[in-house]
């Protein structure tokens, strides 16, 4: 089971989400500010699709911002699954407003990937881990000791995850949202 020293406790985005998909609705558009910290919620959350349809409608001229335009590419890489370049995007210099949903955003998408380990590895080249986790040498066997898996001979063997312990809940609000915000653009476009 994941180490509670590996990665914090989730934050909890729901009521950013919720407040500015409202402000959209109710003013038809954000600003780039508040466009980026949707945007970055929706990574953050792994809300991909959501992502992607709120970049359809962002207005021409916002989508010019250049953290918006940064945080377009690291949702692109996400999207595309390419996360040694999602891990390079997220490890640049950011807004003191975004920088803590960047540093969440990587640890969610670190600790996905350990889930994805754990399950489906008996073991795995040490060099490969540290790409798959977007660490360095020294991190990767920080991690592998903070989970309590083996590290030997240049390969890491780790322990299996539950599924039960996976968490998968919620799936009924992302889908109630995606409903509304599937509406709202159809009204927009229409």
């Amino acid at each position: 089971m994941p180490s509670p020293n590996m990665i914090p406790e989730p934050l909890d985005v729901s009521f950013v989400i919720e407040q500015l998909e409202n402000d959209e609705i109710q003013e038809g558009s954000l600003t780039a500010e508040q466009y980026t910290k949707l945007f970055s919620a929706y990574l953050y959350t792994n809300e991909l699709c959501a992502a992607k349809f709120l970049w359809r409608r962002i207005p021409e001229s916002v989508k010019s911002d250049p953290e918006l335009q940064k945080v377009w590419s690291i949702g692109k890489a996400l999207w595309t699954k390419h996360y040694t370049q999602a891990y390079e995007l997220i490890d640049c210099k950011w807004s003191n407003v975004l920088e803590p949903i960047m540093i969440a955003i990587k640890r969610r998408i670190q600790q996905d990937t350990l889930k994805f380990i754990s399950m489906h590895y008996e073991n795995i080249q040490l060099d490969k881990f540290q790409t798959f986790m977007g660490v360095d040498k020294d991190q990767a066997e920080r991690i592998v000791e903070s989970e309590g898996w083996a590290c030997k001979n240049g390969y890491v063997m780790p322990v299996a995850i539950n599924e039960s312990d996976l968490g998968l809940g919620g799936s009924q609000d992302i889908l109630d949202r995606l409903v509304t915000l599937s509406s709202f653009t159809s009204y927009i476009e229409n």
